[in-house]
Order: C-alpha cells, then structure tokens, then sequence
C-alpha cells in the first residue's frame, strides 16, 4: 500500500514555514475542513479483524491521531497489562514524564518492509513512511484516554509537575519526528472519567478540586504552547495543539477563553450519550435532540453549548462513531417509534469483543447482524440516527451508517464548523464511512 519516497523528498515537503503562535493556532472558515481519524494502538491484534497503520486511508484524512499515550503516574484504573507496560516505559524516569504506553506495538513489532531509515519498527516506522507518502496529513499522539487519565489528576496538583510533562511530551515528538503537534485526551478535567465518578462519593471532586484543575489545564496548554513554540523556532515546522472535549457537564471544566486561542482543535466527543452501562435506552450519537430521546441529548444541543462556552466555532470538531451499543430485553418497541422513556432489561451480553459486551464495530454489524439473523433495520429521520431491531430477541442496537454520517457532515459544513473526526479507525476497514465524511466536508 506504500509508495517508495526518497527521504530528502520527504524532509523537504514535510517543513512548513515558523509560523508566530498566535497564528499557529489561529482557525479560519477558509481553512480546509478537518477529516480526522483516531488509530487505537491495539487493534492490530485483533483476531476478527486487524487494523494497522497500512490500513489508515490516508489520503481522506486532514488529520491522524494516535491513541493513546501517558506519563509516568498512577494508573490504578487501568489493566494489569497497561500497568505493567506503564512501569516498564517509566524505569529510570522521573514522575510526570511523557512515555509511549505499548512500545512493543509503537516500536518493536514488524509490520512489513517500511522506506524510512529509522532504528525502530512498530506502527511508528509505518507512520514516518506514511508521512512520507501523504506528508500534508497530520500526525499527532493523543495522551491519555479513558483508561489512562489518572496521572492528569496526579500531575495537577503541581505545576512543576505539568511543565516537566510538557518538555518530555514535546521532545517525545521531536524524537519521532512525524509527528505535527500533541493532542490531550484528559478524561476530564474537573472529574467525570474512570477514576473520578461523580457518582461515587469517594472519587466525586469537591469544587475546589475542579476549580483547581481548570487552573492546572489552562497551565498545562500554556506550557505545551511554549515548549512547542521553542521546537518550531528550531525545525522550522508547524506544531498542532489539540484536546478532547467531553459533552454536557464535562465540557465546563475548562476556561476557553484561556486556551482556545492556543490551540487549533477541540475534538467533541459527541458520542456515548447512552449504552448498556444503564437500562435507558435509545441512540448512541443522534444528530438531533428530539422529544422522543432521552434527557434531550443530541449532537446539535452539545455542540452549541460547547460555543457558548466560549469554543470557536472554527475551531470545534464534532465526533462520529464507528461503532455501536446495545441493549437485550428492550420493553415496549414497536420497531419504528423510540418512546422517550425506552428502557431494556440490560446492557447486551454480546459483542464485537466478548471482553466488551454491549460494543459492536460497524464492521461487525454489516456483517453479522443482518435479516438473515432476524434483526430489522431502522433510522430515526428526526434525530438521523439508525438502529437495528430484533423483534424476537428483543435486541436494540445504535450506531452510525453512511446516511447518518452524511447527515453530520451537511450540518457542520451548513454551520460552519471546523470539520468532523472519527473514534475510531479500524471499525470501517472498508472505508465507506471515511469516504462518506470525506466527500461531504467538501466545500
């Protein structure tokens, strides 16, 4: 799927002119509209359907970011086996500092032949001949995630601490040179992640807590800008600075109008806004609140609250699913109209990922979850959101198709935001998805 590039070539088109940083970060409804695509580390391994950096479809995307990686910290939230990578990474390092988590997928696994000149293999040596190949996309390593934002928490407390992850951080990407900037996953500041429930008494932060942690964040980017800034002024190169945005609650947690003229995007994590965790039942990522929808969730009501916090509006990425969540035991559905109080039995007990059940990756349910096997396709036209039904089972399914895609992409162009980003990759390997947002972000 590669293409030979000589590497002069590439050093060449890959060093864009020092821009000053208020330009840097500066959006701009002329700009080409943001087609972004989170590649999660692991899928390599799966066993149904592995997913590599040689599967990326490059050439739709503006923008490529990597999930996930941490810093030396807690991670009491996460699995043994991330644990132990955390220590491993982390041997002879001071706390707070910048690590890739997996680095036997990110440097030592072989992947195939790759062009570039590098002592290492793994996904990176597969991304520096991707750089090579599509050297306008941009690369960016995500930090953090759900599973791996404890030491965020931890880091806060200090701005010592905040500053020395932000120099590690940036010289983590000048090492792996094909990166273009850093993108912060913090799950979330001011609480509401893995570890910080604001539903367990013992984890729920005090205000105080949360009003510290917005100062820490706001300190965080400040420094992140800095440390970029001084990298630029040595490479001549263009650094990106980016976040994850949380809906709702979450979104409060951080002073826009501190750090938004300091960053390029905010990837909306318009998604999750139900799943098997609760009976409540209904779609996953509807564009459309509607009064058939729980709690009045939906894209468009989360998104316009996220500029009223002061986000701008060309500068905000909202977030479609590759994926979606299920329910078994669903009460009272006629198959076409979703009450607003729908609830089932339980979360499904099945899965995509028998180690996840209730996820489904879009991939599997074209394949696998079809009349043939008794489920009835289904699309909300007012929320545009699709579903699958299974009347006998009594399973319903939410997710995202083409149409629903489509939908999304119509309603940032017709609004003006920055553009549309994908959690995650490898659950479209076929790509049908990606084109569908691709082709109309377009202007």
């Amino acid at each position: 799927m590669k293409t030979a590039v000589s590497l002069a070539v590439a050093a060449m088109s890959i060093a864009p002119l020092i821009l000053a940083p208020s330009a840097m970060a500066k959006g701009s409804t002329n700009s080409p509209p943001v087609v972004a695509g989170y590649f999660a580390d692991w899928q390599y391994d799966n066993e149904q359907n592995p997913y590599t950096v040689d599967d990326i479809p490059a050439d739709k995307l503006s923008h490529i970011i990597y999930a996930f990686l941490s810093m030396c910290g807690p991670h009491d939230g996460a699995s043994k086996k991330v644990q132990q990578q955390v220590e491993d990474a982390c041997e002879g390092k001071k706390p707070f500092t910048a690590i890739v988590v997996d680095q036997e997928a990110a440097l030592e696994l072989d992947f195939g032949p790759v062009n570039a000149n590098v002592d290492y293999r793994g996904h990176f040596a597969q991304l520096k001949d991707l750089k090579a190949k599509y050297p306008n996309v941009r690369i960016l390593p995500s930090f953090g995630g759900w599973t791996m934002s404890e030491p965020f928490h931890a880091m806060a407390k200090d701005n010592a601490a905040i500053e020395h992850f932000a120099r590690t951080a940036v010289e983590l990407i000048a090492k792996y040179d094909f990166f273009d900037g850093i993108d912060l996953d913090w799950e979330y500041p001011g609480g509401g992640g893995l570890t910080t429930s604001p539903w367990n008494p013992e984890t729920k932060l005090s205000d105080a807590q949360k009003a510290s942690e917005k100062a820490a964040f706001t300190h965080l980017v400040k420094s992140l800008r800095a440390e970029l800034d001084t990298l630029s002024a040595k490479t001549q190169r263009e650094y990106e600075l980016s976040t994850a945005v949380g809906v709702g609650a979450k979104a409060e947690g951080i002073d826009w109008a501190a750090v938004s003229p300091l960053m390029n995007n905010m990837f909306a994590m318009t998604y999750d806004y139900l799943g098997g965790w609760g009976q409540q039942t209904g779609h996953l990522t509807n564009l459309h609140a509607t009064p058939d929808g729980w709690w009045g969730m939906g894209t468009d009501v989360f998104v316009e609250k996220m500029v009223a916090l002061g986000i701008p509006k060309e500068k905000l990425v909202v977030g479609a699913a590759y994926y979606g969540r299920g329910w078994e035991g669903t009460k009272g559905f006629d198959g076409e109209t979703l009450a607003s109080d729908l609830v089932s039995e339980k979360g499904a007990t099945f899965g995509t990922d028998p180690k996840e059940p209730g996820y489904f990756m879009y991939w599997d349910l074209v394949r696998n979850y079809t009349v043939k096997e008794g489920y009835q396709n289904g699309y909300d036209e007012k929320a545009h959101a699709p579903f699958l039904w299974h009347p006998k089972k009594k399973v319903f399914i939410t997710y995202e198709d083409m149409r629903s895609i489509k939908a999304k992409a119509d309603w940032v162009k017709q609004n003006k935001y920055a553009g549309m980003f994908v959690w995650e990759l490898s659950g479209d390997p076929d790509n049908v998805l990606t084109e569908t947002m691709a082709d109309n972000l377009k202007p």
